[in-house]
């Protein structure tokens, strides 16, 4: 059965999340009415610019910063408005690898507790088989059982973030939500990492939430790209099409961005003017149209909704669409 034909693990609607900025009915309006969903097996890459609410997607889905409004529907389960005590019980099945390893692991831990953390906490394994299965979590994410008795301070970036993944596996989870895990990270240590993602997506069903700003480490590990603007989904497709044949005009500039690997090939950049807008003063009608280059007045007054960009499985919210002027080049 393909990732296609089977129920989401995650299915998010119309999520919001605001922070409260001090004063009075001022927010900062970082996740503005979010729809995705993700499958079995599936990997969905979210990107965006700074600020553009990626991470706080990935801690409000897994209830680790509270929404606003909106349903959160684990494996079919509305998990949103669930008391925390309840949720708990799901966390062995939700879990995330954060963009900061250092700062994920308690210091004072040697890895072989690390790691066995989990399953002291979720599980009901005896010593002997915490044991066992941390020797096989360690050789899974390729780290020799001798860095087992060693302490966070001894190890790499990269073999903390290895740790991490171990971790964030050792109870076979149905969604794993990885959080810029490798922007920290020197470029011949990411390769490791993202070789080891690729064999975890290989061997386990679990759905994959995976937030980057590193485009070509996105299209290397997703199935289907959201790109993310101020709190919006502006475009929402495979990731072959995202990067070959973007839609939104945003979308565009931002993979003109991406270095293509043939060293040849044209390169044509689309830089944008302008500043983003705060989101705590969100500009009318579509939010980058204080950016965009085809904007017309309408853009001004009246907010787009994802609609279908060439197929089904290629939306983008872009009023320019209809009449084909979405295209800066």
């Amino acid at each position: 059965m393909t990732a296609e034909q089977t129920s989401p693990v995650l299915d998010v609607r119309g999520l919001v999340k605001h922070f409260p900025t001090g004063k009075r009915d001022q927010v900062v309006h970082a996740v503005n009415g979010v729809n995705f969903s993700i499958r079995p097996g599936e990997t969905l890459g979210m990107v965006g610019e700074s600020g553009s609410g990626k991470s706080t997607i990935g801690r409000t889905v897994l209830r680790l910063t509270e929404p606003t409004a909106g349903k959160i529907a684990f494996q079919g389960q509305e998990i949103a408005e669930m008391p925390m005590a309840a949720c708990r019980p799901l966390r062995a099945d939700m879990q995330m690898v954060f963009q900061d390893p250092w700062s994920a692991l308690n210091p004072r831990m040697k890895v072989r507790d690390l790691i066995a953390e989990p399953l002291l906490l979720h599980t009901k394994m005896t010593r002997g088989e915490r044991r066992d299965r941390t020797d096989e979590l360690a050789g899974r994410v390729h780290l020799s059982t001798d860095f087992l008795t060693r302490y966070p301070s001894d190890l790499s970036g990269g073999q903390l973030q290895r740790v991490c993944i171990a971790r964030a596996i050792a109870t076979n989870p149905k969604l794993i939500i990885l959080d810029e895990p490798t922007s920290s990270l020197d470029i011949s240590v990411r390769a490791g990492i993202l070789e080891l993602l690729a064999e975890i997506k290989q061997q386990t069903e679990a759905a994959v939430l995976f937030i980057s700003h590193d485009l070509g480490t996105v299209r290397l590990i997703s199935d289907r790209i959201v790109v993310l603007y101020l709190g919006k989904i502006v475009e929402y497709a495979d990731a072959d099409a995202v990067f070959e044949d973007a839609a939104h005009p945003y979308t565009q500039s931002l993979m003109s961005a991406h270095l293509p690997a043939n060293p040849k090939a044209e390169i044509r950049r689309h830089v944008l003017e302008g500043e983003v807008p705060s989101p705590i003063d969100m500009p009318s009608g579509c939010a980058f149209h204080t950016r965009c280059p085809v904007a017309i007045e309408d853009c001004r007054r009246t907010e787009p909704q994802l609609e279908a960009a060439g197929n089904n499985t290629h939306q983008a919210a872009c009023l320019r669409i209809l009449d084909g002027k979405n295209r800066i080049d």
